[in-house]
């Protein structure tokens, strides 16, 4: 692993790359069946004749999606201390079985407001082929040097 970043290194406007994550059927039943037990999560006939036409992941699986990828890209390689928000989160499309879901993160405030920590907001998104299916604000408190 490289050297941990502190806040006084992450630059507004800097896009990090999360990777991607091919979303499979059985992964989106599981997950719902726990979680979100909607039948258009968990039961492929009830789902067929909903509004979707299909299986779906639940929103709240799409953001674990999310956190996921944005774990080992970069919470790990910040100096992290917590999550303090998440705001403006926006579901745009359905996440279907089979979609391949890609992760960007983008430093939009770098706020120095104390000697040992700062506030980091960023813009987080995942998309597919098709458009954008998840867009919010999160921020976190992270170390200073």
């Amino acid at each position: 692993m490289s050297e941990l970043l502190y806040a006084e290194d992450l630059v507004i406007g800097s896009e990090w790359d999360l990777g991607s994550c091919l979303v499979t059927e059985p992964e989106i039943i599981e997950f719902a069946r726990q979680w979100d037990p909607q039948g258009f999560h968990v039961d492929p006939d009830i789902a067929a004749a909903g509004f979707f036409g299909g299986i779906i992941a639940s929103g709240i699986h799409t953001m674990a999606i999310f956190q996921r990828l944005a774990v080992p890209a970069v919470f790990d390689r910040w100096a992290t201390i917590a999550g303090r928000g998440m705001r403006d989160v926006r579901l745009l499309r359905p996440v279907r079985p089979g979609t391949t879901l890609t992760g960007t993160m983008i430093v939009d405030v770098v706020d120095l407001h104390r000697p040992d920590r700062a506030r980091v907001e960023m813009t987080g998104r995942l998309v597919e082929d098709g458009g954008t299916v998840l867009e919010m604000t999160m921020e976190i408190s992270a170390r200073r040097r």
